[in-house]
Parts: structure tokens; sequence; C-alpha cells
């Protein structure tokens, strides 16, 4: 079981990367003139902006999902279950916290998630 001091030191490790996400996102989540009501630019231009829109468009969503996967840990926390696996109720130890605050899982138990879904 987690130690107030433990749990303190997670949530602060959980902000600070709230912190940086939103630092992140908020460069990148200004909206972009679409591309239909640009300057006409050559094939090549219009190929390079679309895969460039792609790679933040998936930055983005990887962005949201970690913001998501914070806010189930802090939700965890408010009621008493994080720090607890999911599949066998066993303690999370800390040091796996540390290096993934919002660890849902043990390490065995991730592990064995992870051969069986790939």
């Amino acid at each position: 079981m987690l130690t107030a001091r433990e749990t303190v030191s997670l949530a602060a490790q959980l902000d600070a990367e709230e912190a940086r996400i939103h630092a992140a996102v908020g460069s990148a989540d200004t909206p972009m003139t679409p591309l239909a009501q640009r300057e006409p630019q050559d094939k090549s231009d219009l190929a390079d902006e679309e895969i460039t829109q792609q790679q933040d468009d998936a930055m983005l969503d990887h962005y949201r999902m970690q913001l998501a996967d914070i806010a189930a840990a802090r939700a965890r926390m408010q009621h008493g279950q994080y720090g607890i696996c999911i599949d066998c109720q066993q303690p999370i130890p800390f040091t796996r916290l540390q290096a993934r605050p919002t660890a849902m899982r043990c390490t065995a138990c991730q592990c064995r998630r992870e051969h069986l879904y790939g």
C-alpha cells in the first residue's frame, strides 16, 4: 500500500505531466485554415501539408489519451483504488508507479495482458 508521502509525490508527477501536455497541445491545437481555402499550391506542397496535418492529429489523439489516463488515475486516487492492480487486486509497487504514474496493473498482469492482446 502506498504511503501518504508516496501518493502526494505521484500526484505531483501527474500534475507535471498534465501541465507538459497542455503546454504541448496549446501550440498544436490552434485551428488552421482548411486546405481548400488556401492559395493554390502544387500537389507536392498539398501532400506535405496533409501529412503534417495527419501527424498533428495523431499527436493530439495521443495527448488526449494521456490526459484521459491521468484523469482516470486521479479518480482512482479519490476512490482509494490508486496503486491497486485492476486485475489481481494486489498493490502496484511504488517504483512502477514512479515510472508510470497512470499504471492500472502490476507488472506481471500488464505483461500477461500484453502477451494475450498483443
